[in-house]
């Protein structure tokens, strides 16, 4: 009889429990507020206040996370940190500089990393509102009077002075500066300022040394930035020669009369001797200026008294006088 030896092989199964090593926070997204930014600005103005957003992720150990920002216009600080159970917090500012009024929009990503080195990104919405804000008057220059003309005699008197205005109808300020260009002109100013008040430029000629004849020139008026600059105000003088002198005039006195009904006197002028002009009245006085004698020629003169009758005297000794 033969025996056969069978050999049971026994498997044995052991039951391996495995455990996962994934820290659950990683697979869900950070938590963030607020997700949306809005700023008003004005062009030109200040820069409005910065605003801050807050996030946080429960992790069991510390991720790195960083910031971008997607336009020129947009600045975030920090740009990067570390975070593990905390709450961080970047602060979002704007610039408007250069900006024209309107919307402008863009994002601020977040962004954290897991423990595999990927990253978990969110996005904060930011809108810039910028309006245009106040416009700077452009300001220009109103001149009175246009233009300048002065007279003269040659060898007189310097003619007078004369004002000129000037103003800034339309706002803003207006720097302004005049320059005369002839050397018997002069102004008392040269450079002013003029918001809302009225300037006043006062021009003067000074005529010595100068022969007859018509002279002109221009004032200069420029203003940096004035919309009508620059401007010319016109500067005329005219000298003549001196009017001759055909006449003059010559005083006469006498001895009064001592009678107590005298009435007057009476002159009588000629240019020939015993050949005069009807008699010239007067009253009771001893003394006549003749007037509107020719220059070149020679008159005779001669006084009669007259009572307050009407009763004349013979005529005084006759004198003569050449009217030089």
């Amino acid at each position: 009889m033969q025996y056969f030896k069978t050999i049971f092989a026994l498997a044995l199964w052991v039951p391996i429990a495995v455990v996962s090593l994934l820290d659950p926070s990683e697979l869900w997204a950070f938590s963030y507020a607020p997700s949306t930014l809005t700023f008003t600005a004005t062009s030109g103005g200040p820069t409005p206040p910065a605003q801050a957003v807050t996030f946080s992720k429960n992790t069991l150990v510390a991720r790195n996370w960083t910031v971008t920002e997607t336009s020129p216009w947009l600045a975030v600080s920090p740009a990067s940190g570390i975070i593990t159970r905390e709450k961080d917090t970047i602060t979002v500012q704007v610039n408007q500089l250069g900006l024209s009024a309107g919307s402008y929009s863009s994002t601020v990503q977040i962004a954290i990393a897991d423990r595999y080195g990927h990253y978990q990104t969110e996005s904060v919405a930011v809108r810039l509102i910028v309006s245009g804000g106040v416009t700077t008057p452009t300001p220009s220059m109103l001149l009175n009077p246009a233009s300048l003309s002065f007279s003269g005699t040659v060898g007189g008197t310097n003619p007078l002075a004369k004002t000129m205005n000037l103003v800034n109808p339309t706002g803003g300020t207006l720097t302004w500066s005049m320059v005369e260009s002839a050397a018997w002109l002069a102004l008392n100013t040269a450079a002013g300022t003029t918001t809302t008040e009225t300037d006043q430029v006062s021009a003067s000629v000074s005529i010595q040394g100068l022969a007859a004849g018509t002279y002109s020139t221009v004032i200069a008026v420029t203003a940096s930035g004035a919309a009508n600059s620059p401007q010319q105000i016109p500067v005329s003088l005219i000298l003549s020669q001196p009017t001759p002198i055909t006449t003059r005039s010559i005083g006469l006195s006498w001895t009064a009369n001592t009678e107590a009904d005298l009435a007057g006197y009476k002159v009588y002028i000629g240019t020939q001797s015993r050949l005069y002009n009807p008699p010239i009245t007067l009253g009771p006085v001893a003394a006549y200026n003749a007037p509107n004698l020719t220059i070149g020629r020679t008159y005779y003169f001669c006084i009669s008294a007259f009572d307050s009758a009407g009763n004349e005297s013979p005529c005084s000794t006759e004198v003569s006088k050449p009217i030089l």
